[in-house]
């Protein structure tokens, strides 16, 4: 027993020692976000882009037989009926309206692979022979993509 105890105390004593770690710090670059700090502030250049596309707004004001669709003050797009064409920006590309119907509170306009339905509108007393409505949201799809518009003011000016 006596020659056990001293390999016993050895035992202890190697399996007691700490092993050496070393910690190191790494840095991950890379560009995708990781996980955001509650207290970072994301940069949001344009909240209203849903990035499906984009609609650029034209130098277009309303006028007898022309209606005009505005979101914030800037005309999206126009139908003149005295013409019986229209316009929509979409990408930098035209893309020209040639049907506009309107029954009740909807409007629908559709051109060479764009449809846009605007329904529900909210129309108000009209000043001369225009009406002006607000519409909650209006969709706009173009080649198989849609992209919902929110809070569109017509303004409606009928040639009869």
């Amino acid at each position: 027993m006596k020659n056990i105890l001293p390999f016993l105390i050895y035992a202890v004593l190697i399996s007691c020692t700490k092993e050496k770690e070393t910690v190191t710090d790494h840095k991950i670059s890379d560009s995708r976000s990781l996980a955001a700090d509650s207290t970072e502030i994301p940069n949001i250049e344009n909240p209203d882009y849903s990035g499906v596309f984009e609609i650029t707004p034209q130098n277009v004001s309303s006028g007898k037989g022309r209606a005009v669709f505005v979101q914030n003050g800037k005309t999206l797009f126009f139908f003149d009926q005295n013409s019986n064409k229209g316009n929509i920006k979409i990408d930098g590309k035209d893309y020209d309206l040639d049907r506009f119907d309107f029954n009740e509170n909807n409007y629908s306009l559709y051109g060479n692979g764009v449809e846009i339905e605007a329904v529900n509108g909210d129309f108000k007393s009209g000043t001369g022979d225009c009406v002006a409505g607000d519409f909650p949201e209006v969709k706009v799809t173009v080649n198989g993509k849609t992209l919902n518009l929110t809070n569109i003011n017509v303004q409606d000016c009928p040639n009869y």
